[in-house]
């Protein structure tokens, strides 16, 4: 009897969480031994290492049997985003991948002999570098919802980021997006302006089911002007129009606020996408060496320049600590995901603030008091290191 395999969670999945196949069919046949269900993963688009990849299990009394492949699935993926902004959207066919699995069989025949058979090979499942915490997938499998049915096909924003959030005026606040299937869309930025007038940006493009989607959505750098004569923007709106239906409408209010030094963070988050963080308050730089001393013995000739200790392999670090400065309970809640974030990047400013350079980052682990309900102090400290080291310090004079 043929094996057959189903993907359970729909055609897109994070890596991070279980990715499950179920098996079915299964049956020993007569006098053989060692009867296992066979399970190939399969790239489809060779953007998965290692692969393929076999596993098998002995099937349970029903002839069924059950594999989690997340563990051969959530390969690391170098995350991009676009800086400097050129144009709406950026496409990225490398930041999801395509897998496929083969169900099949294997035996000791009667004759002592390894029998193997592969079936048909499945459709094509997405993979996108992200996950669910626990509590989030219990309350959506209790809801009959997946990832795919939520986020995907219930035509999400790929981000946690709250509705309403506050931005800076020059922020790059960016979206990402992914659809299941490919879809003509309209993508639409409409700015709302305090006397109750508004502006519109659009663009059409076609949504491919084998890219993740970043969309720049700040209407400043859509060409759209924040501080006409006799106004100034208020908040903005982003969505996809799908020529009826539309993905879910996210606003953003702008945040006038004169700051001296605004800081910008980007993080890879949960769902797939990278966010943009904006930071209003006080900052410190700092540097962290390391190394280690070695001992020299003395020697006739030595002069008063001569050291009999020796600095070994002294490595530095740029490092900073930075204040959030105020925000709401629930943006403070959602930088929970900054602070878990694996890869990230600082939008290092130069000291007129005409000119920013991209600086990988690590979010350094800490216990940290988010929010103080008693107070009512909704601010936290960051530090972040820069993700190189090394025994030579970077000429800030040029660049």
């Amino acid at each position: 009897m043929a094996i057959t395999a189903s993907i359970t969670g729909g055609n897109v999945q994070l890596s991070g969480n279980p990715v499950y196949v179920d098996c079915s069919g299964g049956s020993a046949p007569a006098g053989s031994s060692e009867y296992k269900i066979t399970l190939r993963v399969i790239s489809e688009d060779g953007k998965l290492e290692g692969s393929p990849f076999t596993v098998a299990d002995a099937p349970d009394s029903s002839g069924n049997a059950r594999f989690d492949i997340s563990a051969y699935v959530d390969q690391d993926v170098a995350k991009v985003f676009q800086y400097p902004l050129s144009g709406a959207y950026q496409a990225y066919p490398t930041q999801a991948f395509n897998i496929q699995v083969q169900p099949g069989e294997s035996y000791i025949d009667s004759n002592g002999d390894l029998v193997e058979t592969w079936n048909t090979v499945s459709s094509i499942i997405q993979m996108l570098k992200g996950g669910l915490a626990q509590r989030q997938i219990t309350m959506m499998t209790t809801a009959g919802e997946t990832f795919y049915s939520k986020y995907i096909t219930g035509d999400k924003w790929l981000t946690a980021r709250p509705q309403g959030d506050k931005v800076h005026p020059t922020q790059n606040v960016k979206l990402w997006y992914m659809v299941g299937s490919t879809i003509a869309a309209t993508y639409k930025v409409k700015v709302h302006y305090d006397d109750a007038t508004d502006n519109t940006y659009s663009v059409g493009l076609t949504l491919d089911e084998d890219n993740l989607y970043e969309f720049n959505c700040n209407p400043v750098h859509l060409g759209l002007v924040l501080e006409p004569t006799g106004k100034r923007a208020t908040y903005f709106e982003v969505w996809l129009d799908f020529g009826g239906p539309t993905s879910h409408v996210r606003n953003f209010y702008f945040d006038w606020e004169p700051v001296e030094r605004p800081f910008f963070l980007f993080f890879a988050n949960s769902l797939g996408g990278i966010d943009d963080v904006y930071f209003a308050g006080d900052t410190s730089d700092r540097f962290l060496t390391r190394g280690s001393k070695a001992t020299r013995a003395p020697q006739p000739d030595d002069t008063v320049f001569t050291p009999t200790l020796l600095s070994v392999g002294k490595v530095g670090q740029n490092a900073w600590a930075l204040n959030s400065g105020y925000k709401s309970l629930t943006t403070m809640q959602y930088y929970r995901d900054l602070m878990l974030a694996q890869q990230a990047w600082y939008l290092y400013s130069n000291l007129t603030i005409t000119t920013y350079s991209v600086i990988p980052i690590l979010i350094e682990a800490a216990d940290k008091e988010i929010v103080d309900r008693a107070k009512n102090i909704f601010s936290f400290d960051l530090r972040i290191s820069e993700a190189h080291e090394g025994p030579f310090v970077h000429d800030n004079r040029s660049y």
